[in-house]
C-alpha cells in the first residue's frame, strides 16, 4: 500500500476527477469483474470508462456505485482530500470545518464522515491480547447527583488497552494498542458484551477490583487490583483522558446513538499511529469495497 508523508504528494496522484476515478475502477474491479445482479464475469465497453457493462444481461454500473462514495454530492477530489484528512490528522475534524474548508453544506460533511468512520469501523477492529488492562468511564457533562458510576444521561463506555511492558526496567511501560464499546451498564452481562468484543479470549486481563468483572471475563486469565486515585492504572487513565479531550475539543458533543462511531474513528488512527502514512490509501480502498450507506440508516446510528 503506497505511503504519503503530505497532503501535497497525496494531491500530486489525485489531482483530478479520472484520477481518482482509475484508483477506484482498479480497487473495484482490479481482481476481476462480476455481475452484481447475475453473477457473470465478462464485461463490454460502456458508455464511459469508468462504467462496466455485463455481458449477459446489459447491467451498468460505475466505480462509485454501491460503494461508500455512491451519489456523493460533491467532487471525488473533495471526497479524496476530506478522506486523507481525517485518516492522518490526529485531531480529526469537525463537520463544521470540513464544510467551511470545502464549501459544502454541514449536513453533507456529516454524512460522508459517518462513511469514513463506517469504513474505520470495517478496515479493521483492533482485537487485543497480552497483556489488557480495562476499565469504565462515562462521556457527557457534569450532571447534579449523578457522580461516578451513577447512569444519569451521560454514555457508558467500556475501554481497554493492550500493555507492552519494556525488558529494560529502567524504561516504562506503554500503551501498543486500544479499544473502546459504548455498554448498558456496568452489569456483569454488559461488562462481558464489551469484552468480547474487544479482547482476545488468550489475553491476561487486568481489572480494577469491581466484582462484576469476576463473572464478566468469561474463563479469562484474570487479575484484579484495588485502584488506589488511579495510581494502578495509570496508562489507561491517561487514554481516557485523551480520548474525553478529543471528543470535547473537536466534536464538543456527540449523540449517544453515533458515540460508537467516534470511538472506532478515535481509535483507527490511536493504533496505526506509527503506520499513519499508509491510512489514507487503506482507508480508500476500504470504502469501495464497504457497501453504499443510505442517509437514512447513516442517522439510526
Amino acid at each position: 500500500m503506497k505511503e504519503y508523508t503530505d497532503l501535497i504528494s497525496f494531491m500530486r496522484d489525485f489531482q483530478t476527477e479520472d484520477d481518482c476515478r482509475r484508483f477506484l475502477c482498479e480497487q473495484k474491479w482490479g481482481d476481476g469483474y462480476q455481475c452484481r445482479r447475475c453473477g457473470h464475469e465478462c464485461s463490454v465497453k460502456d458508455r464511459t470508462w469508468y462504467h462496466k457493462r455485463c455481458q449477459r444481461c446489459h447491467y451498468d454500473e460505475s466505480c462509485t456505485a454501491h460503494t461508500l462514495f455512491h451519489k456523493v454530492k460533491f467532487s471525488l477530489v473533495k471526497a479524496f482530500v476530506i478522506t486523507y484528512q481525517l485518516s492522518t490528522m490526529k485531531k480529526g475534524m469537525a463537520t463544521t470545518e470540513i464544510a467551511r474548508q470545502f464549501s459544502i453544506k454541514q449536513q453533507t460533511a456529516w454524512f460522508f464522515k459517518r462513511k469514513v468512520q463506517q469504513a474505520m469501523k470495517s478496515g479493521g477492529t483492533q482485537m487485543l491480547f497480552d497483556n489488557v488492562e480495562i476499565d469504565e468511564t462515562v462521556i457527557g457533562g457534569a450532571e447534579k447527583g449523578s457522580p461516578g458510576r451513577s447512569y444519569g444521561k451521560k454514555k457508558k463506555v467500556q475501554v481497554a488497552i493492550e500493555v507492552e511492558y519494556p525488558t529494560d526496567p529502567s524504561e516504562k511501560p506503554k500503551i501498543k494498542n486500544a479499544n473502546a464499546v459504548v455498554i448498558d451498564g456496568y452489569s456483569s452481562d454488559d461488562l462481558k458484551k464489551g469484552i468480547e468484543k474487544m479482547i482476545d479470549v488468550q489475553a491476561l486481563v487486568t481489572t480494577d477490583g469491581w466484582k462484576a468483572y469476576e463473572t464478566a471475563v468469561g474463563g479469562r486469565w484474570h487479575e484484579s487490583f484495588p485502584s488506589s486515585s488511579g495510581e494502578n492504572f495509570e496508562l489507561i487513565h491517561w487514554h481516557i483522558f485523551n480520548l474525553k479531550n478529543w471528543i470535547r475539543g473537536i466534536h464538543h458533543h456527540v449523540s449517544l446513538k453515533h458515540l460508537h462511531c467516534y470511538l472506532q474513528e478515535f481509535h483507527y488512527k490511536f493504533n496505526r499511529r506509527n503506520r499513519i502514512q499508509t491510512c489514507p490509501c487503506q482507508l480508500l480502498k476500504t470504502m469501495t469495497k464497504e457497501p453504499w450507506l443510505p442517509y437514512k440508516r447513516a442517522i439510526e446510528g
